[in-house]
């Protein structure tokens, strides 16, 4: 996001459900290694729902170098370790686009403890300053904790569909999903 978007979204603390203070911030420029160290972490379960995306350490690199673009809105939630514990974004291109993409990647220590939904409250927070106006996401049905805590942040289902081929290169061929959408305004 741009920086003068991120200056107007400080850091805040959350307190997760197993006790553990984290903050929620903006991704910045630096966080590269952070990043690639949270992507080398996640496990094929994890990956499974996130695909298909790749997870290297070039891949982080490059995310957390367009930090401070205008089609990326990312967010990430530190631990008191100062590690990466997961990040969302809405990516829309061009920056001016009506509608973005949502995602999210959440490593396995920092799951069913409130944390993604502290990173989506977070990141809709910031969407609803700098746009876009709707945001929407896909999600497999086997990831129903992700289905309810979408439905919970405001997301509606607008229709079923299909994700993947018949020769799909991560092996989730042809597996149903739902496409989601949430007005911001």
């Amino acid at each position: 996001m741009k920086p003068e978007i991120a200056a107007q979204f400080p850091p805040v603390p959350v307190t997760l459900k197993n006790g553990t203070v984290a903050h929620v911030r903006p991704l910045r420029t630096t966080d590269g290694d952070k990043l690639a160290e949270m992507y080398a972490a996640i496990t094929w379960g994890e990956f499974r729902f996130f695909c298909p995306y790749p997870l290297g350490a070039k891949t982080a690199r490059k995310n957390a170098a367009n930090a401070d673009g205008g089609e990326w809105t990312t967010v990430v939630i530190e631990g008191p370790d100062k590690k990466i514990g997961g990040y969302c974004w809405v990516r829309r291109f061009p920056e001016t686009a009506p509608q973005g993409t949502f995602g999210i990647c959440i490593r396995d220590k920092y799951q069913n403890c409130g944390a993604g939904a502290a990173i989506i409250k977070r990141l809709l927070e910031i969407v609803r300053v700098s746009g876009p106006a709707v945001v929407d996401l896909t999600v497999q049905h086997a990831n129903t904790r992700a289905v309810i805590l979408y439905q919970k942040m405001g997301f509606k289902i607008v229709r079923e569909q299909v994700r993947g081929t018949p020769d799909d290169p991560y092996g989730f061929d042809m597996e149903p999903e739902y496409y989601m959408e949430q007005k911001m305004s």
